[in-house]
């Protein structure tokens, strides 16, 4: 089964267009991806606190998607019980793909979102600048995350693999990434800790499912990789 980790479903206030559910569902036939991980866009789930609730509502009604969770920025935790199977963090309340907030670590908020997050195991894609998540990880060791875009985004790939090379709970997505780059996230971290991410609507899910079916990775690297990764951190089994 190949799982797309990383697209972004629903409408973008700061962008002014909207994602389509069935926009990625055609990028999935296209591609031959089976599943895909899906939330909304940050500007959206700040300005609209239904979105998450949409979301799930999306994701019943197609079935072929994952929902996970908007953080928002009073860091309530996803609701008890509900179907949510990961957490999506963006630079809460922070400039997006700029620059973090470091206050949110010292808000009292945020140890019973993590406690919450951790105890139901709960990936979170998190995406800040490399130090927040440096403390982040130091402070939570017990949550698991996943920096999207191998960290390019928070800073550079390269100081986020030496800083978490050793953190068997730091995960990274493809997702933008260039090939070397990928390929040598996968020879130093192993497979394990890598998954495809395409990134819908910034990437194209058959460009980023490309890059890494160029590399010639072998048959259990590749299913680790494009699916059976996700389905661990997610506690799925494949269909």
């Amino acid at each position: 089964m190949k799982i797309d980790f990383h697209t972004h479903l629903g409408p973008s206030l700061a962008l002014g267009f909207t994602v389509t559910a069935e926009e990625i569902l055609r990028q999935m036939a296209e591609s031959g991806v089976d599943r895909a991980v899906v939330f909304p866009f940050p500007s959206a789930a700040v300005a609209d606190n239904t979105m998450n609730q949409w979301i799930l509502e999306e994701a019943e009604r197609r079935k072929v998607f994952y929902p996970f969770y908007y953080a928002p920025d009073d860091l309530t935790p996803p609701p008890e019980g509900s179907p949510f199977l990961g957490v999506k963090w963006h630079w809460v309340r922070g400039i997006s793909d700029q620059s973090s907030n470091y206050s949110v670590l010292e808000d009292p908020r945020l140890e019973g979102f993590a406690k919450s997050v951790g105890e139901k195991r709960l990936p979170v894609i998190f995406e800040e600048e490399l130090e927040f998540t440096r403390r982040f990880v130091e402070m939570y060791p017990e949550v698991v995350l996943v920096v999207p875009h191998l960290g390019m985004l928070g800073g550079n790939p390269y100081d986020f693999l030496e800083a978490f090379k050793n953190r068997e709970n730091v995960y990274f997505d493809t997702s933008l990434g260039n090939p070397q780059t990928i390929k040598l996230f996968i020879e130093r971290l192993g497979a394990e800790r890598v998954l495809f991410g395409s990134d819908i609507p910034f990437g194209h899910m058959k460009t980023e499912l490309n890059k890494i079916l160029r590399l010639e990775l072998n048959r259990e690297t590749l299913w680790k990789i494009l699916g059976g990764n996700a389905l661990r951190l997610m506690g799925l089994r494949e269909d």
